[in-house]
């Protein structure tokens, strides 16, 4: 029952999107009402699937985020060394049009399998970007490149993370170094105390 549901509603939008060209052809007059009727399906399927939780290609429900998380967790995490030596966060912004979210699980599970030399050369890189960012942004320019035409009005991007160089607090010395952090945790503890979590070095990076 349900494979025919599914097969009704492809069959559906086939015929919706091919009626925009028919018509726009055979009956001029009416294009513009086959191109709502073809939204106003895409729109309606699309709800459809993601309330009843059931995929109907090309419709989808995007479980993208769904499942149960396990006891303990990885991360891995940035950290940029100025020529003082302390530890600056990089803001996500500052490796665009570097995606931080298409970044952060490649660090974490293919950077390691690298050759030492490949990895310096991805180090050398990043902190590169990261320093161009950081010299901008203290001359008085965005961080990043997404909002560089519409601004604030720029769509965001799906995952949002801190600011930590929003409102002025830009770090104001050179970037020198990189480090790379794996971090892990427990979910229970860390869900008592957010500060619970393990970091340890694995790979730096210093400029020549």
């Amino acid at each position: 029952m349900l494979s025919a549901l599914a097969a009704a509603c492809f069959a559906g939008f086939v015929g919706l999107v091919l009626l925009v060209p028919a018509a726009e052809r055979w009956w001029p007059a009416r294009r513009p009402a086959a191109v709502r009727a073809l939204i106003a399906y895409a729109v309606a399927a699309s709800g459809a699937v993601g309330l009843l939780q059931r995929d109907a290609w090309p419709f989808a429900k995007w479980p993208m985020a769904g499942g149960r998380a396990d006891a303990w967790a990885s991360n891995t995490r940035l950290l940029a060394v100025d020529v003082a030596g302390a530890e600056r966060p990089i803001d996500a912004r500052a490796l665009q049009p570097l995606g931080f979210d298409q970044l952060t699980p490649w660090m974490h599970l293919t950077f390691p399998r690298l050759a030492r030399g490949e990895q310096e050369q991805v180090a050398a890189h990043l902190l590169a970007v990261a320093e161009h960012a950081r010299r901008r942004a203290r001359d008085g320019h965005a961080v990043g490149t997404f909002g560089r035409f519409l601004g604030p009005l720029a769509a965001p991007e799906f995952d949002l993370h801190p600011h930590p160089w929003g409102g002025g607090r830009v770090p104001p010395l050179p970037f020198v170094a990189l480090r790379v952090y794996r971090e892990s945790w427990s979910q229970e503890e860390r869900r008592r105390d957010p500060t619970h979590v393990e970091r340890r070095l694995v790979f730096e990076y210093r400029a020549p």
